[in-house]
């Protein structure tokens, strides 16, 4: 019988890599958090036909806002731009977040990207994905539209 010796640090070194590959981070996806310098709040629904996410997304141009579904990721990205003021304006405190910003999220099922929305109104980012029973494996870019 052969007697193995215990190696706490391996052990913990074995269990980060499993967790790492059982939450599918991959390089890209840490790069680009690290790049993100706010993060918008977004409520996911769920009805009977379809996935609802709302993102709010205050003084954010929709031409700034970027959705793409690839497999089951959904990923919400762009940024928010500081607002130019007059030459003679001085601030006295800035505590609006302005810059990058990403969020994804693994879809609950499987989704119908042709027909997929996007709708932008008022400072809320809704996407309406349709469920579906069989899997498309084309990643599909949507355009928000107002």
């Amino acid at each position: 019988m052969t007697l193995n010796r215990w190696d706490p640090l391996r052990d913990l070194l074995n269990f980060q890599e499993r967790a790492n590959r059982l939450l599918e981070w991959s390089a890209e996806e840490q790069a680009s958090k690290r790049r993100a310098t706010w993060c918008p709040v977004v409520d996911v629904l769920e009805t009977p036909e379809a996935y609802i996410f709302r993102a709010e997304l205050p003084g954010v141009g929709k031409e700034h806002i970027n959705v793409e579904i690839r497999g089951n990721r959904l990923r919400l990205y762009g940024e928010r731009h500081m607002s130019a003021e007059p030459a003679i304006a001085a601030y006295h405190s800035i505590e609006r977040v302005h810059g990058l910003f990403e969020r994804n999220f693994e879809l609950p099922g499987l989704v119908d990207a042709e027909r997929a929305e996007a709708r932008y109104l008022d400072g809320v980012l809704e996407i309406l994905l349709p469920k579906v029973e069989e899997e498309s494996d084309r990643p599909i870019s949507i355009v928000c539209l107002g």
